[in-house]
């Protein structure tokens, strides 16, 4: 018999096929490149009322997004300045309240648990808690898994005079409160947060994030992490970056900031030395969830459990998309996606993709990006189709030049870009591979 939560019936098993589309089956959950791995869709990244400044009753949401095909998925709700309180009346910032300021407290915390505790259904639907650390400067992270949250206020990251412009710029309504902070001294940094992700839970004063994992979110949307500024200590927890995210009407990061001379995110975070993933989000604030068209991440699991999620985030062998249904595995020399390796003058590199019988025989390209000063490099453009299950999968020879190596899949009948400029004008991208990392 079906679970209900929400008032949704809930399947008590995880299907073989992918979900999310209507009228007809995704792909198999099994790659074709060999191994037990099933591969799951994922929604990392999302809001409800909780946060202050988002729609849909927390109660109901993750049932909602799991009925949109979505495997895995976390409430995360936003972290300002809250950290330490308990409930009080505080009402929502549209009303000129300070629930858009404050974010999460100590009951809210509390709250997800319960409420991310009661979806988790072992087997076939993950789901954890996590909270979105939110400056309206130096960027946003996600941190799933912790048993401490903390927020910019307590990690000197919030009150500064550009964060005051920039709220009233995304958030016209929130001018009163930012008036408060017009005369905060410019202090913003991203290295105290990177010392408590670093930390012990419950280390004093503000606890700690050392049992967690995290996420660059929407990298450059409300700061760029302080030019990609690199962290050791972080970097053993930062594990994916969102390569698309609808939050700014436009899903695709690759061409953030192009229009106003800002670095590219991939270049620029990989070039710094991040060691990151990709994955794609909805980051729903609408309170309607799980909408086609907005990003999913897929994720290679030995389970469906919270540990198994945990260790294929880590494993970075993953990839972010905009298509329910998709499944995408890659191996260079026999390596998967995500992984280091000893560097190489050639690569061998085998790709998996399926969206079921609708895609059999469609014609997509590889753009292969590397490194660039300036911006990243197109190393080599490919052209392939989808095959059929009784057709070999495609496989092409690849020269790397530097660090790191992905792979941006194009639709050559989706359109350009409207910021893409040669050579990267070749369609629409709707999938990115997780990048080899040389050693």
């Amino acid at each position: 018999m079906a679970a209900v939560t929400g008032g949704l019936a809930i399947k008590p098993a995880l299907g073989r096929t992918l979900g999310g589309l209507a009228g007809s089956s995704g792909a198999s959950r099994y790659s074709r490149l060999g191994g037990s791995l099933s591969l799951v869709h994922s929604d990392l990244h999302n809001h409800s009322l909780i946060s202050g400044d988002a729609l849909g009753a927390a109660h109901d949401a993750l049932a909602h997004i799991r009925a949109r095909g979505i495997d895995v998925a976390c409430m995360t709700e936003h972290a300002v300045s809250g950290l330490g309180h308990g409930q009080y009346d505080c009402p929502d910032w549209k009303m000129g309240g300070c629930r858009f300021i404050e974010g999460i407290n100590a009951n809210d915390w509390k709250s997800m648990a319960e409420i991310a505790d009661a979806a988790y259904h072992p087997g076939s639907f993950v789901s954890f808690r996590g909270f979105e650390y939110s400056t309206p400067t130096v960027g946003h992270i996600n941190v799933w898994f912790s048993k401490d949250f903390t927020d910019p206020a307590h990690e000197f990251a919030l009150a500064t005079p550009r964060a005051v412009s920039e709220a009233w710029r995304v958030f016209p309504q929130s001018k009163p409160i930012a008036d408060q902070f017009k005369n905060a001294p410019d202090t913003a940094l991203i290295t105290p947060f990177y010392n408590w992700l670093a930390s012990k839970p419950g280390s004093f004063p503000l606890g700690g994030g050392g049992d967690s994992i995290a996420a660059f979110n929407h990298p450059g949307y409300f700061g760029n992490f302080q030019d990609y500024l690199f962290n050791e200590r972080a970097a053993r927890q930062m594990m994916l970056m969102e390569a698309f995210n609808p939050i700014n009407s436009d899903p695709d990061y690759f061409w953030y900031g192009a229009d106003s001379g800002l670095p590219n995110p991939f270049n620029a975070c990989l070039n710094a030395g991040w060691r990151v993933g990709f994955h794609g989000v909805s980051d729903e604030h609408s309170g309607v969830y799980g909408q086609k068209g907005k990003g999913r991440g897929g994720l290679w699991v030995t389970s469906m459990t919270r540990e198994s999620v945990r260790r294929a985030i880590e494993s970075k062998r993953t990839f972010a998309t905009l298509e329910p249904g998709l499944r995408v595995d890659a191996t260079a020399n026999g390596v998967p996606m995500g992984s280091a390796m000893r560097a190489t003058r050639y690569l061998n590199v085998k790709l998996d993709i399926d969206r079921g019988s609708s895609w059999v025989g469609k014609e997509l390209r590889v753009e292969v990006i590397g490194p660039g000063t300036k911006g990243p490099t197109l190393l080599d453009l490919l052209t392939i189709r989808v095959p059929s299950a009784h057709q070999p999968v495609n496989s092409f020879t690849l020269k790397p030049d530097g660090p790191w190596l992905f792979l941006r899949m194009i639709d050559p009948e989706r359109p350009n870009h409207p910021l893409a400029k040669a050579p990267f004008k070749n369609g629409g991208a709707f999938a990115y591979v997780s990048p080899w990392f040389f050693n």
